[in-house]
């Protein structure tokens, strides 16, 4: 790969890192407030800053005025980021790309123009108008950095190969690399990733808070800001000192709160989750409120619940989205995120960034 930065963070600072804004701008700002980001803190923003969320010219927009007021506030490419890039080199399919993704940051721009994609467009058409208004914002984009390296941290959106000079990475590979957490890189630096949402790599209860695994060096922190249906916009936060480091984090997401008014104790016979790609499922055992079911491409028996259960145009069961099947153990006085509260009996809450359900009657 060829645009790799290289920063200097002295030692007690404070770092923020956030990666798959996804053009959630308020979010994103919540998120700011709740870690009480400051000018003495530095800001790695860790790629995906657009698409697919409801406003990404406006967090493009926010963060490049962030980082231009501080020397402090770092942003690497994502994936998604790359959509200027593909305008610039006239690529051709961008044009059904768009047709599909209203929200993208390349409609919203038409959007403030007073223009919208019709059949008399095409993509030289788009590429000169947009050039001719958001040249800056454009130039910003595809000056991003694919990685930022510091003296313990390599920032980057999706992994690295196992290479013994990581800086061999494909850049592709760098921003669209799958499931890093299972993999192995070759640098004795910690290496910091979004892109690939944790929930992902659940096992008995689907959460999306990071995942520091420090016998790999590997820090995962996407979590599922958009993509998933029950995802948050997490911020790892470092706090570092000469000889070492700590790591926490904080999240938001867009859910209701309540209060929690009798405890309530999980099944531990209900554990796991359905996540894309995986929802065909054999009903095995239908009981009043969840479905002892297995997957069929896993061999996995989870617990669904009853309403999530649909058939496919082949007659065949499936999940109608990713769910958790597992239950959370919560207490009265417990403040809790509502997913979903209208099914029977059940409702799907988040506690402390893990999904699951709790009887109806814990919850105010």
């Amino acid at each position: 790969m060829d645009k790799i930065k290289n920063i200097t963070i002295p030692n007690n600072s404070r770092i923020i890192v956030i990666s798959d804004i996804h053009g959630e701008i308020e979010l994103f700002k919540e998120l700011l407030k709740k870690v009480h980001f400051n000018k003495e803190d530095y800001l790695i923003i860790n790629g995906d800053l657009c698409e697919k969320g409801s406003n990404s010219e406006a967090v493009v927009k926010y963060i490049m005025e962030l980082s231009s007021k501080s020397l402090k506030v770092h942003v690497t490419e994502g994936n998604c980021d790359t959509l200027a890039e593909d305008l610039l080199d006239g690529n051709p399919d961008l044009i059904e790309y768009l047709y599909h993704r209203p929200h993208s940051i390349l409609n919203e721009w038409l959007d403030q123009l007073g223009m919208s994609l019709n059949e008399r467009l095409n993509i030289q058409e788009v590429k000169e108008l947009l050039t001719k208004h958001f040249s800056e914002e454009m130039k910003w984009l595809t000056n991003l950095p694919t990685a930022i390296e510091t003296d313990r941290y390599i920032f980057v959106h999706a992994g690295l190969e196992d290479k013994k000079d990581w800086k061999n990475t494909k850049r592709d590979n760098a921003i669209t690399m799958s499931s890093f957490l299972e993999k192995t890189h070759s640098t004795d630096k910690y290496v910091i990733v979004g892109h690939w949402p944790v929930v992902n790599y659940s096992s008995d209860t689907p959460s999306h808070n990071p995942i520091i695994d420090e016998k790999k060096k590997i820090i995962a922190i996407d979590g599922g800001n958009v993509i998933k249906e029950t995802g948050q916009l997490n911020a790892l936060i470092i706090e570092r000192t000469v000889d070492a480091e700590s790591f926490s984090y904080v999240y938001a997401d867009p859910f209701p709160t309540c209060k929690v008014v009798k405890d309530f104790c999980k099944d531990p016979r209900m554990k796991g989750s359905i996540e894309y790609p995986f929802y065909e499922i054999i009903p095995l055992e239908e009981n009043n409120d969840f479905t002892l079911c297995e997957q069929t491409e896993t061999n996995r028996q989870v617990y669904v619940k009853n309403e999530y259960i649909s058939r496919n145009k082949k007659g065949r069961s499936t999940v109608k989205t990713d769910v958790s099947c597992t239950q959370i153990n919560v207490n009265a006085g417990d403040i809790v995120s509502v997913i979903d509260d209208t099914c029977s009996a059940y409702v799907l809450i988040k506690k402390d960034g893990k999904v699951g359900w709790v009887a109806k009657e814990c919850i105010r």
